[in-house]
C-alpha cells in the first residue's frame, strides 16, 4: 500500500500487516510531517478487525459446541454405566430434574421433621426432669423421716406425749401397730429410769405397794410397765400382776410416784413381793 506525504511529496510503501486498528496518524521520515491515517486505510483496518472477531467468535461458539458435545457425551456414558444389571440405582436415569428435586425436597422435609421430633423430645426431657427430681426427692424424704421415725420411735412418742398429749393416744396406737407389723416393739429407755423406795405389805388377804420412778436425762421418757410379783416361802407365785400407771411420760430431771393394791386368793404370810420394770411399753 502507497502513502504520501503531503507536505514534501515523499511516497512511501507501507506493509499493511504492521499496522493495527489502533494507529492514529502517520508521520514523514524526511520533513516529520504528521497526518492522519487515510480513510481506505481505515476501512481496510476496520473490517480486517470484524473479519478476526467474527473468527474469534466462531472460534469459540465451536468450541463451546465442541465442550457441550463433550459433557453430553459424558452423561450418556455416565447413565449407561449407572442403567447396567448390577448397578444399584438402575432407576436413576429416568428419573427427571423434577423428581430429582421432589425427592431431595421430601428427604430435607423428613430430616428438619426429625430434628424437630428430637429437639421436641428433648425439651420434653428438660422439662420433665425436675418432676422426676421432684419425684426422687419426695421418696427419699418418705424413707428418711420413716426411718427416723422407726428408729427413734420411743423418743418422739414420748416428745408427741409431751407437747401433743390430747393427740398422743392415737398416733401412739398407730405407730404400735406398725412397729408390731415390722417386729419392732415401742421400747422404754430403762437405762434412763431408776425403780426407788418400793414398799409392799401384806394384810388380809392384798397387798399394797408404793414406789417411784426417777428420769435421769435430760428428755422425757416413755413410763414403762412394771410387774409385780407375790412369792411364797416355798417359791410358789401366789400374784402376778403387770401394773400399768396412769403417767405417760417422766419428764427431765423428774420422777414420778406410784401406789397400789392387789387381791389375793389366800390368806398367807411369809411372802415376798418384787417389781420389776418391763422394756415393753405396750403388751402384744
Amino acid at each position: 500500500m502507497l502513502e504520501t506525504c503531503k507536505s514534501c511529496g515523499t511516497v512511501f510503501e507501507i506493509d499493511e500487516k504492521v499496522i493495527s486498528y489502533n494507529i492514529q496518524w502517520l508521520k514523514c521520515s524526511v520533513c516529520n510531517e504528521k497526518w492522519n491515517v487515510s480513510e481506505i486505510l481505515r476501512k481496510d483496518l476496520e473490517e480486517e478487525g470484524l473479519d478476526l472477531k467474527k473468527q474469534n467468535s466462531k472460534n469459540l461458539s465451536e468450541k463451546v459446541k465442541h465442550d457441550l458435545a463433550s459433557i453430553k457425551s459424558a452423561v450418556e456414558n455416565k447413565t449407561k454405566k449407572m442403567s447396567s444389571p448390577t448397578n444399584p440405582v438402575l432407576d436413576q436415569k429416568n428419573k427427571t430434574v423434577l423428581e430429582i428435586a421432589s425427592e431431595l425436597s421430601t428427604s430435607k422435609l423428613k430430616s428438619d421433621d426429625h430434628s424437630d421430633t428430637k429437639r421436641s423430645k428433648k425439651y420434653n426431657d428438660k422439662r420433665d426432669m425436675p418432676k422426676n427430681r421432684f419425684f426422687l426427692f419426695v421418696i427419699i424424704s418418705f424413707v428418711i423421716i420413716l426411718f427416723i421415725t422407726l428408729f427413734f420411735r420411743s423418743m418422739l412418742l414420748s416428745y408427741t406425749y409431751l407437747y401433743f398429749p390430747k393427740y398422743a393416744d392415737f398416733y401412739a396406737d398407730k405407730l404400735n401397730e406398725i412397729s408390731l407389723k415390722l417386729k419392732l416393739p415401742i421400747l422404754a429407755e430403762l437405762n434412763y429410769i431408776n425403780l426407788n423406795n418400793f414398799v409392799a405389805t401384806s394384810q388380809n388377804e392384798e397387798i399394797k405397794f408404793s414406789g417411784s420412778l426417777t428420769n435421769t436425762s435430760q428428755r422425757p421418757v416413755l413410763v414403762p410397765r412394771i410387774k409385780i410379783l407375790a412369792v411364797r416361802e416355798d417359791r410358789k407365785i401366789i400374784l402376778e400382776e403387770i401394773l400399768v400407771l396412769e403417767q405417760k411420760i417422766i419428764k427431765p430431771k423428774s420422777k414420778i410416784e406410784f401406789q397400789n393394791t392387789a387381791k389375793l386368793k389366800i390368806n398367807t404370810e411369809n411372802i415376798t413381793v418384787k417389781a420389776t420394770l418391763l422394756k415393753e411399753i405396750f403388751d402384744y
